[in-house]
């Protein structure tokens, strides 16, 4: 298993601007960059991943013929719930979790290079998958990210899973 909190990240600013034009938000890149500010300030990203045999996830996920696939968790800390709640935090919130999404992809993808072997797209997974599955939870701990599944309510809300597999590369 392998961790990393609190890590830095840049929210794209740029990204989420367009996509708040997209959906008729009234902002101003400064104004924008000012709110980007406050919510930078209470982001704390954090990951969790681990590489398993397909089997483990039994028929639920399909994974075709990968030798392997690595479970991973973002997570953007609960400090953010704290902020009020608007089209802005959302939008960036998104784009905070895709971050920390494709930075966990690149460190996976040294990884699968040294094992000769290439990924499929990850593909997100309910927290219920994860949760009841023993083998899962016996080796990776989401508590030390302060993820937590209860009742069917997943918490900090700005959490992710995700799985993606692994494949041989082909011979040339």
């Amino acid at each position: 298993m392998k961790l990393i909190k609190n890590f830095r990240i840049t929210l794209r600013q740029g990204y989420i601007f367009r996509d708040l034009k997209k959906k008729k938000t009234d902002i101003s890149e400064q104004q924008l960059s000012e709110k980007l500010k406050e919510i930078h300030s209470h982001l704390k990203p954090a990951t969790i991943y681990e590489t398993f045999n397909p089997a483990v996830f039994g028929k639920k996920i399909d994974f075709g013929k990968s030798v392997a696939a690595t479970l991973f968790a973002v997570t953007l800390g609960s400090e953010v719930e704290s902020l009020e709640k608007n089209e802005i935090l959302d939008t960036s919130l998104r784009d905070g979790c895709e971050v920390v999404k494709n930075f966990v992809l690149k460190l996976i993808q040294k990884e699968a290079e040294e094992e000769h072997c290439e990924l499929l797209e990850p593909t997100e997974v309910e927290p219920s998958i994860i949760f009841e599955n023993q083998k899962i939870l016996s080796k990776m701990d989401f508590s030390k990210i302060e993820i937590k599944f209860e009742s069917g309510g997943l918490t900090p809300v700005n959490t992710k899973f995700y799985v993606v597999g692994w494949f041989l590369k082909k011979r040339k």
